[in-house]
């Protein structure tokens, strides 16, 4: 992940944001939306959705994120080829991204250490310390 920072310049970031909002559009699917904002699923630092411990998650629901994640691997690794970086390189970006403005107040998310958390009014975001 530290290799991330050395492509963490203006023009990289841009392309990244260009990534996101496609791989965050993915997950508007309404069963994923209420998953979401129950805490059962969130964003991790490596750019995929994750499931909650302790979070009930039906069978529907694990094949929806599980296909999410499909179709943001897929994105990254074209983006990634395209731009001569690796595809994790490129997820870390985007979680960069969406870290800094796309997990709404009430979800819940994977920290760098592994820790869910919950972004609420009182605590924001954490971003990744690979972020710029």
């Amino acid at each position: 992940m530290k290799r991330t920072l050395a492509f963490a310049s203006g023009a990289f970031i841009a392309a990244a944001l260009a990534v996101a909002a496609p791989a965050w559009a993915q997950a508007n699917d309404p069963v994923v939306t209420q998953a979401r904002a129950a805490g059962a699923i969130g964003e991790m630092t490596d750019g995929y959705l994750g499931f909650a411990p302790g979070a009930s998650i039906s069978a529907d629901l694990r094949g929806r994120v599980e296909q999410i994640n499909i179709q943001r691997r897929q994105l990254y690794t074209r983006r990634a080829a395209e731009r001569n970086v690796s595809v994790n390189e490129m997820a870390a970006a985007v979680a960069c991204e969406v870290f800094d403005h796309r997990i709404a107040v009430g979800e819940r998310y994977r920290d760098e250490g592994g820790q869910w958390r919950q972004h609420t009014a009182a605590q924001p975001v954490a971003k990744p310390s690979f972020c710029p």
